[in-house]
């Protein structure tokens, strides 16, 4: 066998081909938005998604006059990079096998700075006059809430469970 029979045959061998994840971690977040009323909170509500690597923002029964591409409070424009749904049924349009999280003030709602956040969620948050519909609450495996002295904003609110989320994944990654 010669040198070029050699390299022919090596170039004919079938290449390994390895299926490592290159993703900093598993899972996935989503956040979504029970009838949104101000674009205001919309725009720092996609401005989270942004910071926080969400991997969609999906708005439910929208105010008609909330344009995603005209928002002062997201100048990242963070509709170009993450997907934004605009649905009637926030349940529609959430991926499969993703566990919805209420983040509202409930009697039973678990402290957020105990809650362990599933592997692949959607965050979803109420209007900022109201609380998610009673309809919503039903289909989700957990509620949230933020316990605090007052009432939130909801793009803080949003801010707040993204950055949790981020932290405990962070820190138990590096545990």
């Amino acid at each position: 066998m010669t040198s070029e029979d050699t390299q022919r045959s090596k170039r004919q061998l079938p290449r390994q081909v390895t299926r490592k994840s290159t993703l900093p971690q598993r899972g996935f977040a989503c956040i979504a938005i029970d009838r949104p009323l101000h674009g205001v909170n919309v725009g720092h509500s996609l401005r989270a998604a942004l910071a926080f690597s969400a991997r969609m923002v999906i708005l439910g029964n929208k105010h008609p006059k909330i344009n995603v591409r005209k928002l002062s409070t997201d100048p990242g424009r963070a509709y170009r990079h993450v997907p934004v749904l605009e649905v009637k049924d926030i349940f529609d349009a959430m991926p499969n096998d993703c566990t919805p999280v209420a983040v509202e003030l409930t009697d039973d709602a678990v402290d957020l700075s105990t809650f362990v956040h599933p592997e692949r969620a959607c965050y979803i948050f109420g209007p900022e006059n109201g609380s998610i519909s009673e309809e919503i609450l039903k289909k989700c495996q957990h509620v949230v809430k933020i316990s605090t002295t007052m009432s939130l904003n909801l793009g803080m609110t949003v801010n707040i469970v993204m950055y949790d989320r981020l932290a405990k994944i962070t820190r138990n990654k590096e545990s």
